[in-house]
């Protein structure tokens, strides 16, 4: 089974997931789509399933919008490289587009979008060309510049360059529209390989931002306005930022306008047959636009949306937007997105236990992005690193502290899975969508803030949050504005932290040694702490556990790569552990195999099989009797068909540590599964018995048990589950 994007992006060890049952698959819609006539007249012109952490039931989680993705579904290949020109780069940051005004109609039957752009802009340089992305599937018909006259323009792959024939002066607002349409009905010219953010079909039409469907210029950092009239057939609902207008009916389909007069990222239109139900809170109204029968879930989801969205307003500021729109889209793309007063999840993101970890991720993103934006990409933590830890403490208020303790703990180990392979200041040189993006933008980033917490104070903290969210509302902020303003509130010299956490890559690993002494009112510890990064600069908590007492913290103040500390005990001391909160982030014995087993199940997930037996054997020679590292050796041998090698793992993992537990019944039913394939099947229903002695369903293992116990287990029937 492959690694998932959970909640907050990070990619989740398969350590700590369900095994994911060997029968059954599924894949996205990959059909493409024919031409046909439009009144905009450019179309004539055409010739895995998820897992789940032990115990829990758990849909999609998370990878965000705008620039953030919320996506618990398997991401198999890396950004489709951007063929961009330099010319065309640099013509992107030589001006600003303010305001968007698109005319787009929706040809469900044939996958088709039809449009028309216009771009209102300032050049921030004289200029003679601008350059945009736009979804590589997208043909532009015609540019045309404020006057009318035609432009000349240039596409290769994403890029769109055009060139004005007299330079258009510094600072002199102008425009130009763009006819454009094309068909949307997989992932093929999405900018992402693999990964389908437009598509318009009768089951339903999404047009993420991210897509591109529209010229994007500066995508991420350049805040814009729209106005939007968006055609659709008749009975279907168009959902999109902004003040909605009268619907326009005409025959057979039927027009809506938004406007957006906001500077922010609303770029994101949705469309289909819904069942609209509408939800309160405090201070918004909410309304859930659901796919027929999933009404059931508009009461718990609505519920639990205003419960966030009055936390963050406790701890962030006012509501951005007085009203929030919860949209169901289809299962074939990212699990959730968010613009400007909308989130849309995908239906997997549904279930009768809300996912309000994703919900909580996505939500967040009103603040951070819609309404204050990073100022580049090097400054993306401050979107999906804030959203990342704004989810986890939604958690912490909403599930204790040991929810909140877990969340960090899978965060800490997706941050540490890529942490060297770039700073977070750096992060524009790493594509999203892949684990190193995934792991120090959305999980280092988020550690930072939490980190930043134990440093600045709780008041302190969230007052800069609030702070950020009043001086910089429908602006974009930078690290370095971000640090000025967290060293103002809190009274701190911070150039240190940044400089560790931020503009610099590794991790310390503690190493303490402690003596105990005798005094005339009980024991003193007389302790060093020791670690190898020579610029290290934190406060460290050091936890003494005395004999029949309640522990004892003590912060440290550690400069360098030792710092000494003193502690007096009224009884004997048992124990000294270094940061017992996991305040900072660091290596331990515990997360180092954790980090390792990531990195094994992300090479499964690329299908780097036998490299991902390497992985998993450097964590057999961390602890070698790892059962989940035997057990995903077996795993990638029983998808191989070698099953001698397959069965020697499975054993060794029921002889291990047995940790998860669900090790246990799912290596009985593999060697069970393993012995009706080869013509055993005496011993097969001897290892399903074992299996349904274990009395653990963890998805759904003993009715698979209870199944092959009544038919044999075949190859043929993994064959016919995936035709299905």
């Amino acid at each position: 089974m492959a690694g998932e994007f959970d909640a907050t992006g990070a990619l989740v060890s398969q350590s700590n997931l369900r095994p994911a049952p060997a029968e059954g698959g599924s894949g996205a819609d990959l059909a493409s789509s024919a031409g046909s006539e439009d009144n905009l007249g450019f179309l004539g012109n055409l010739g895995l399933k998820p897992g789940m952490r032990d115990g829990e039931t758990r849909s999609d989680s998370a990878v965000a919008a705008g620039r953030s993705f919320s996506a618990r579904w398997p991401v198999h290949a890396a950004l489709l490289a951007l063929v961009l020109a330099g010319s065309t780069s640099q013509a992107q940051t030589r001006f600003e587009v303010i305001k968007y005004s698109i005319e787009a109609e929706l040809f469900p039957s044939t996958h088709l979008l039809s449009a028309k752009a216009r771009i209102d802009f300032v050049p921030n340089a004289d200029l003679t060309t601008l350059g945009f992305e736009l979804h590589s599937y997208l043909r532009v018909d015609k540019v045309v510049d404020a006057a009318g006259k035609d432009l000349r323009f240039r596409r290769e792959g994403l890029a769109l360059q055009v060139d004005f024939l007299n330079p258009v002066p510094q600072g002199t607002p102008s425009s130009i529209t763009v006819n454009y349409g094309g068909p949307l009905s997989s992932a093929e010219g999405s900018p992402v390989e693999n990964l389908k953010l437009a598509y318009v079909g009768t089951e339903g039409s999404y047009l993420l931002y991210a897509a591109r469907w529209f010229p994007v210029s500066n995508y991420g950092v350049n805040r814009f306005a729209a106005t939007m009239r968006i055609t659709v057939p008749s009975g279907e609902t168009v959902i999109a930022s902004g003040k909605a207008l009268a619907p326009m009916q005409q025959t057979g389909k039927i027009t809506y306008a938004f406007d957006y007069s906001e500077r922010s990222f609303p770029g994101t239109v949705v469309a289909g047959r819904y069942v609209v139900q509408p939800a309160t809170a405090v201070g918004a109204d909410i309304t859930l636009f659901l796919k027929a029968g999933h009404e059931n879930y508009a009461a718990s989801y609505g519920q639990t949306a205003a419960r966030i969205l009055a936390f963050y307003s406790d701890k962030f500021g006012g509501l951005p937007s007085s009203h929030l729109s919860i949209v169901e889209i289809e299962d074939g793309t990212v699990g959730g997105y968010s613009t400007p007063g909308m989130v849309a999840l995908a239906s997997r993101g549904f279930s009768t236990a809300v996912n309000d970890r994703l919900l909580a991720h996505e939500i967040s993103h009103q603040w951070w992005r819609c309404m204050v934006s990073p100022a580049s990409g090097d400054d993306a933590f401050l979107d999906e690193g804030l959203a990342t830890y704004s989810a986890a403490l939604y958690l912490e208020e909403s599930s204790g502290q040991t929810a909140f303790e877990d969340t960090m703990r899978e965060i800490q180990i997706g941050a540490l899975s890529h942490e060297e392979a770039a700073p977070i200041a750096q992060s524009s040189r790493l594509h999203e969508f892949t684990p190193e993006y995934q792991s120090i933008v959305f999980q280092k980033g988020a550690m930072v803030f939490h980190m930043l917490r134990w440093v600045l104070g709780e008041d302190a903290f969230l007052k800069t949050l609030q702070t950020i969210a009043r001086d910089y509302a429908w602006k974009s902020i930078s690290t370095d504005q971000f640090q000025k303003l967290a060293e103002k509130i809190s009274n701190q010299e911070l150039t240190y932290f940044f400089a560790q956490w931020v503009s610099s890559t590794g991790v310390p690993q503690f190493k303490r040694t402690w003596a105990v002494y005798r005094t005339a009112k009980g024991y003193q510890v007389v302790g060093k702490v020791q670690q190898d990064i020579d610029i290290f600069r934190m406060p460290v908590e050091i936890r003494i556990f005395p004999e029949g007492r309640k522990p004892i913290n003590e912060r440290v103040e550690m400069v360098g790569t030792t710092a000494d500390f003193t502690v007096n005990t009224p009884t004997r001391p048992l124990r000294v552990v270094v940061d017992p909160a996991s305040r900072l982030l660091k290596y331990d014995d515990s997360v180092r195999i954790s980090v390792e087993m990531a990195r094994g199940d992300q090479l499964v997930q690329q299908q780097a099989l036998l490299e991902a037996i390497k992985q998993y054997q450097s964590v057999l020679d961390l602890n070698k009797n790892s059962s989940i590292a035997h057990y995903r050796i077996g795993e990638i041998h029983f998808k191989l068909r070698n099953y001698n090698a397959a069965s020697e793992e499975m054993r060794a993992a029921l002889n291990g540590d047995l940790a998860p537990r669900w090790v246990e019944v799912w290596a009985h039913l593999t060697l069970g599964k393993i012995f009706d394939i080869t013509g055993q099947r005496d011993r097969a229903l001897n290892e399903y018995q074992r299996a349904l002695q274990t009395n653990d369903n963890t998805q759904g293992a003993l009715d698979e048990a209870n199944r092959h116990t009544q038919k044999p287990y075949s190859e043929q029937t993994v064959q016919t589950s995936e035709k299905q």
